[in-house]
């Protein structure tokens, strides 16, 4: 009789160990295929990292979570596919917020189990505000990670995500990358490596910044006027300007260099003529010498 009642303690106690939950609410999948990339970042899928455009395939640092979303369907959600990518000798994991006021995550866990040969386990926790851990039984579903070193892959699906408590869908939360130790089955503390501002999971280029329309500017050099022009007052030219038959010029007109000026152009007073105006250059010699000509029989 004693005996029995030493053994319904322990298991009492066991029980009762925040440490041990039970893992009917993880289904993990027979495949055990991991292969995360960056393929379709911001056009089929949503992905946060860090350092920012880190690429998980690669050799370098990269702490890394994609999620492709299914259509919401009032009350239950979406069913949310989630990639996991990170190095860390405990456990890498990424955290949903619903609302930021309250503080409170879904924290989903990839993790190596040191003290057997660093083989691959899964958790789900809830985070508070004091980044306190608490075993949750939140329902994931088609778990499969792998192991090599310190990198650590996984991949799995969140079933009837709802981020309302209300039978209306709502599919924006703020996410969390982080990870942290493992002594022995006891999780350390949640480091956090990157926060994300509130993001709808159904759009996967939410946290892609928008890119400005490029403007044009059109070139105001080696302009060709049409034939019987007609310039306002005031008019500036620029350089490189071809002028055609039958143009009037009127008064204030200023004409930079390099303008071609045809016959039949009318030029009013105060137009400034630059050096090298092309066709006007022999007119304006044929003048001078008019005025000397007329100078000279005035003093005859």
């Amino acid at each position: 009789m004693e005996g029995g009642l030493i053994v319904l303690a322990a298991a009492l106690l066991l029980f009762l160990s925040p440490e041990v939950q039970g893992t009917a609410h993880l289904s993990f999948s027979n495949n055990t295929q991991v292969n995360i990339t960056r393929d379709g970042c911001g056009v089929s899928k949503l992905c946060v990292d860090t350092p920012n455009n880190c690429d998980p395939s690669g050799s370098s640092p990269c702490l890394f979570v994609s999620m492709i979303s299914s259509v919401p369907v009032a009350p239950n959600g979406v069913d949310l596919s989630v990639e996991l990518s990170g190095e860390s000798a405990g456990y890498i994991a990424v955290g949903l917020t619903a609302n930021a006021s309250e503080g409170t995550s879904m924290l989903f866990i990839c993790a190596q189990n040191s003290s057997n040969n660093g083989s691959f386990f899964f958790r789900t926790m809830e985070r508070n505000t004091t980044n306190t851990l608490t075993p949750t039984e939140t329902r994931v579903n088609e778990i499969r990670g792998t192991v090599n070193g310190s990198m650590i892959k996984c991949e799995f699906t969140v079933p009837n995500l709802n981020a309302s408590n209300t039978r209306s869908t709502a599919t924006t939360f703020s996410l969390v990358l982080g990870k942290g130790s493992i002594d022995g089955s006891t999780l350390g503390a949640f480091n956090i490596s990157r926060n994300s501002r509130p993001l709808d999971l159904t759009q996967p280029n939410s946290n892609v910044p928008p890119t400005a329309a490029p403007t044009t500017t059109a070139p105001i050099s080696n302009i060709t006027m049409p034939n019987n022009t007609t310039m306002p007052n005031n008019t500036t030219m620029p350089s490189n300007t071809t002028m055609p038959n039958n143009t009037t010029m009127p008064s204030n007109t200023t004409m930079p260099s390099n303008t071609t000026m045809p016959s039949n152009t009318t030029m009013p007073s105060n137009t400034t003529m630059p050096n090298n105006s092309g066709a006007l250059q022999p007119h304006a010699v044929l003048l001078l010498l008019s005025v000397l000509a007329l100078s000279v029989l005035l003093r005859v």
